[in-house]
């Protein structure tokens, strides 16, 4: 079960890059930027076991940070024990997408 559908990565200029994911519409995301890597955990939510066929999307701006930008995606399902999320490789795979600039 996969929780990232499709993505795809925009050149705006030089330094900057559009990113647009698809995901579930039964999922949260959350996003983290440091120093040029972008972590998107795509997450069921709680009391969902499936991911929707409904899909809706988000799209973020990258910036390079000393010539890369590195993107990762965690896609991870909820633990019904209470024990949240895991470490964030509950689910394969772990996506990982490097820009050159």
């Amino acid at each position: 079960m996969e929780l990232l559908n499709t993505y795809l990565t925009e050149r705006i200029d030089t330094d900057n890059y559009k990113l647009t994911y698809y995901f579930p519409d039964n999922c949260d995301i959350s996003f983290t930027q440091k120093d040029g890597v972008y972590s998107v955990e795509i997450k069921l939510q709680k009391g969902q076991t499936q991911p929707s066929s409904n899909y809706i999307s988000d799209t973020i701006n990258c910036t390079q940070y000393n010539g890369q930008i590195e993107i990762v995606f965690v896609q991870q399902i909820y633990d019904p024990t209470g024990n949240g999320w895991g470490d964030g490789t509950a689910i394969r795979p772990k996506m990982k997408i490097l820009i050159d600039g």
